[in-house]
């Protein structure tokens, strides 16, 4: 075999290596719990937004903070990569939303600002902290708040997923934080041609 076509096996052994549910996912399938997730967030411009404007679209949510010194970056340059290297019909059809959790500190112009440095077509979003949580709690993203010494005088313990909400609106995966990016693809373009 030659080298050129043996590298080319390397994402298809990666998919295999993954395992496939009953549907058809790589990922976490929460289609079984019925989730349409329900909120009114703001837009960098203050502007109320809501799930219902992006319906059409597959949407990677994914709950963090600004101050975050390692987790929240890592994940949002994994996201990048991600959209970065997704074909351009699928890139025009997903879209990723940066959702903070840090009410106190992050206005939605900070949140959105921060969610374009890594992707200019990525969205931040937040609320007050009642919206977020009650928003949280559908996804099943859970955060702590802990005071620490020092300049940034608190903290967030939170969890790292991403959650896939599909075209019509309803949340169907849950991406590991270890979840690799052909797997998430793939997942994504069956969503993306599910009628």
């Amino acid at each position: 075999m030659k080298r050129r076509n043996f590298l080319y096996l390397f994402p298809a052994l990666g998919l295999l290596a993954c395992g496939v549910d009953e549907r058809g996912f790589y990922n976490k399938d929460q289609t079984a719990q019925g989730i349409v997730p329900q909120a009114s967030l703001f837009g960098g411009d203050g502007n109320a937004v809501s799930f219902e404007d992006f319906r059409g679209k597959a949407l990677v949510v994914y709950f963090g903070y600004t101050n975050s010194p390692e987790m929240v970056p890592t994940a949002m340059r994994k996201y990048a990569s991600l959209i970065r290297n997704l074909r351009s019909k699928d890139a025009e059809r997903v879209q990723f939303l940066f959702i903070s959790f840090d009410s106190e500190r992050d206005t939605p112009a900070l949140s959105n600002t921060y969610a374009r440095l890594f992707n200019q077509g990525f969205t931040g979003l937040a609320a007050d902290a009642p919206q977020i949580a009650a928003l949280a709690s559908q996804f099943g993203a859970t955060y702590t708040k802990k005071s620490v010494a020092g300049s940034a005088a608190y903290h967030f313990e939170h969890s790292n997923e991403a959650y896939v909400v599909d075209p019509k609106g309803r949340l169907r995966l849950a991406l590991a934080a270890d979840a690799l990016l052909e797997p998430i693809t793939a997942d994504l373009q069956k969503l993306l041609a599910e009628k």
